[in-house]
């Protein structure tokens, strides 16, 4: 509370309340109070003396909703500035050098894949002795099926986002329970079927998961506030999911192309003695490595673009809500454009960096699997240990550095290390381990699939199965549930992890942008400002800084 007995512009008293500015911060900012432009600030001033003509009122500063007025905005003594928007693209040769491979991976599918492939499909065909055995299918029933159970997943998938902006607090809560509960279960079908060993452990799973639910428990509001935002966010600009869905359809495309090229590889380096029908394929690890990091970098720079362009979406809708209000916002289709131009080569560089882990621990993960090598098993058992730890800390450290550049457009290591001086200005090292949220999101994961599949079973059986008849085994004339659930079962995994992955992006920009502006939030939102705000004070009343 500030009182003043003398009426003083808005830029004095903003400097006298929080000090001078960062040099180099954006001049339009000093911590979350705006200091040149005309708006009021929300401070009451007491002043008794400045009366008008009549002596009956005082002259008071416009009103405002109270805004936090917290020393720790300003960030005094932290290796922090506010961020501001970068001109320009970054990191450009890593954008260079996945377009490179993307060619290469055509140019072997095209030259070398298809052409393999074709031969395979003949040969297949000349083997056929008994041509009564050829039946010919249609397969529109099949795309039928499809379709229709995409579209009941997605309309599951409405429903989850209705649910999570109604019920966050008690999903939270229920996926806490859940592992605690099927811990429990595991523990009664072990008794049950007489294995001791294994009763023994899930009851000290029981007991650990009980201990952690208790532990936890009081943190609930914190996670719902946050998830709570963050689907608010991505309702108010559905079009984000729609360019999530194109994404998951282009990795895809690319995966079946990549399939080729391997194929295309695989056949040239595989060498048949005539009339033998024993092939040794000869192609080396070098090659395997190669292939397996096109993979896996290709499949890392669709979904971080993903990633980016919520953080994007989020960080408009959180600083400037007229721009993202609608399905196919503006705040939608810049960020989609910022993060495929701007800073795509941000978004190819720590995507590599993923990738080559992921393709080293892969290759390890083989080695061990393979008979032959179980001499160095202790090595490569400790190799993978260490490979999967660098993993999850770069996929950590990426997590948050694509946020960065989705909202203003920094290069990749600038991007990283600002974030991660926000938050330790902020102090909030810890807080953003509370992955709660991510526990929920999985369980959700979990619930749709298998809802995906039951609705698939349920398509089948009212149809009376006959979509599904070119992926019968029988000649029975019931529908093939099991097929039905399958098919329908991946689909809603598909699009299931599309949307989890956008409400997880969508939740863990709403956290960094509430580091950096919690007013903007109070401005444009504020019912979310007092549920965010009150729930983080209750939890972390000696860490948030508020």
């Amino acid at each position: 509370q500030i009182s003043d007995r003398t009426m003083e512009t808005e830029t004095d008293l903003t400097t006298k309340l929080l000090g001078e500015a960062h040099p180099s911060a954006d001049p339009l900012f000093i911590g979350d109070i705006d200091a040149t432009t005309t708006e009021p600030i929300a401070i009451q001033i007491d002043n008794q003396d400045a009366d008008d003509d009549d002596g009956d009122n005082k002259k008071t500063s416009p009103e405002l909703p109270d805004l936090i007025l917290d020393p720790q905005e300003v960030f005094e003594g932290q290796d922090y500035t506010r961020g501001e928007r970068q001109r320009g693209c970054r990191d450009v040769p890593f954008a260079l050098a996945w377009y490179l491979q993307l060619t290469a991976i055509v140019v072997l599918a095209v030259k070398w894949g298809i052409p393999s492939l074709a031969a395979t499909h003949h040969h297949h065909h000349d083997d056929q002795h008994d041509s009564a055995d050829d039946e010919t299918y249609s397969y529109a029933g099949l795309i039928y099926f499809t379709l229709i159970s995409g579209a009941s997943s997605i309309l599951l998938s409405g429903l989850t986002m209705a649910i999570f902006t109604k019920f966050g607090h008690h999903l939270i809560q229920l996926s806490l329970l859940f592992s605690v509960f099927a811990s429990l279960a595991m523990a009664v079908l072990a008794l049950i079927a007489g294995n001791l060993v294994l009763a023994l452990l899930s009851i000290v799973g029981f007991l650990v998961g009980c201990c952690y639910y208790f532990a936890v428990s009081d943190r609930i509001p914190f996670a719902a506030a946050n998830l709570n935002a963050g689907v608010s966010a991505i309702k108010s600009n559905g079009g984000v999911v729609l360019i999530a869905l194109l994404c998951v359809l282009l990795a895809f495309v690319f995966t079946a192309i990549w399939t080729l090229a391997l194929i295309g590889i695989a056949d040239k380096t595989t060498s048949c003695p005539d009339n033998d029908s024993d092939c040794n394929g000869n192609m080396s690890e070098g090659v395997v490595f190669v292939m397996l990091v096109s993979l896996f970098w290709s499949q890392q720079v669709i979904s971080n673009v993903v990633h980016a362009t919520v953080a994007g979406t989020v960080g408009t809708w959180w600083f400037a809500q007229e721009e993202a209000s609608s399905f196919c916002s503006s705040a939608v289709t810049d960020s989609f454009v910022r993060s495929t131009t701007s800073s795509f080569g941000s978004i190819c560089f720590g995507s590599l960096l993923t990738a080559v882990i992921k393709a080293l621990r892969q290759i390890v993960q083989s080695a061990r699997n393979d008979d032959r090598r179980n001499d160095n098993g202790i090595l490569l058992c400790l190799a993978e240990c260490i490979l999967g730890c660098l993993e999850g800390i770069i996929q950590y450290f990426n997590k948050y550095a694509f946020i960065y550049c989705g909202l203003y457009g920094y290069d990749y290591l600038s991007a990283g290390r600002n974030v991660m001086n926000l938050f330790n200005a902020r102090g909030w090292t810890l807080i953003i381990n509370d992955d709660m949220v991510q526990n929920c999101l999985s369980l959700s994961f979990l619930i749709l699939s298998c809802l995906s599949g039951c609705a698939g079973m349920l398509i089948s059986t009212i149809q009376g199965g006959s979509w599904l008849d070119a992926l019968s085994a029988s000649d029975d004339d019931g529908p093939n549930l099991s097929a039905a659930f399958l098919i329908a079962f991946t689909l809603g995994l598909i699009i299931a992890s599309i949307l989890m992955g956008v409400i997880d992006s969508a939740v863990s920009t709403a956290i960094v942008c509430f580091a950096e502006s919690p007013s903007d939030l109070h401005r444009n939102h504020p019912d979310l400002y007092e549920e965010m705000v009150g729930a983080w004070r209750k939890v972390y009343p000696n860490d948030c800084g508020f």
